[in-house]
């Protein structure tokens, strides 16, 4: 059998005061090497508390991909297809390419950041929820 993470442990410690219906587990998790650590979950029940601790978990290691890997190679390519558009303009000596790669790259920033603003405006909020339980 593969060894890895598993819920060792779960305890319900209380019903939330300010969210009717949902309980606070502590649930004790043991790592790989043998090392034990516990967890402050909210669900309906225990199952949906470990649901929530492992969608967090996925949540994080995701965040670490984007922001190690895809953010650099999407802006990377951005640069890329803009200085080749706008070189191409200078070669072909018609400026207009240069003023449509102007504005689809700020295009796309400008959809970028509303995005980004919005999402990390949304998590804010969540989390602000999630420890008010």
């Amino acid at each position: 059998m593969k060894e890895r993470r598993r819920a060792v442990e779960a305890k319900l410690v209380e019903k939330s005061k300010s969210n009717p219906g949902y309980y606070k587990y502590q649930v004790k998790i043991r790592e790989l090497d043998g090392r034990e650590h516990t967890v402050p979950s909210y669900g309906v029940d225990m199952t949906d508390a470990i649901r929530r601790i492992v969608k967090n978990e996925n949540k994080e290691k995701m965040d670490k991909i984007y922001s190690k890997r895809i953010a650099p190679i999407s802006l990377g390519v951005m640069v890329f297809l803009w200085m080749g558009s706008v070189l191409f303009s200078a070669i072909v000596n018609d400026y207009r390419y240069a003023y449509i790669a102007v504005i689809t790259l700020f295009s796309v920033t400008t959809f970028h950041a509303v995005y980004s603003f919005i999402k990390d405006h949304v998590e804010t909020n969540s989390d602000k929820f999630n420890n008010s339980k």
